[in-house]
């Protein structure tokens, strides 16, 4: 669920210090993401929603909840069952309350 070598090239790239700070952002404006994705029936809103996750949690390591949105922005643009799109959208607030979890533990032992 965790890329472990984005996180360890994140705290080269800008020092342990920046790092702790720039998972902390992303960990709290992720849980707003998160939250307009499962709480709107906005398909559009849905699309904007899963891209701008897809492509932070890729950057800070969140390589799982990464491909659960990027599924989730592609099912948005075919035609699809909201039986599907429910299914992706509880496993991504399944998979980015665990993810915060792992991440918080890794800012603890930087």
């Amino acid at each position: 669920m965790i890329n472990y070598s984005t996180i360890e090239q994140l705290k080269s790239d800008v020092g342990n210090e920046l790092a702790v700070e720039l998972l902390k952002t992303f960990i709290n404006e992720s849980k707003k993401t998160i939250d307009i994705l499962i709480n709107t029936q906005n398909l559009s809103e849905i699309e904007i929603s899963a891209h701008s996750l897809k492509s932070s949690a890729y950057s800070f390591g969140a390589s799982g909840l990464g491909d659960t949105c990027n599924s989730i922005e592609s099912i948005v643009k075919i035609e699809h069952s909201a039986e599907e799109l429910n299914s992706l959208l509880k496993i991504a607030d399944e998979q980015s309350t665990e993810t915060f979890k792992q991440l918080e533990s890794i800012i603890q032992n930087i």
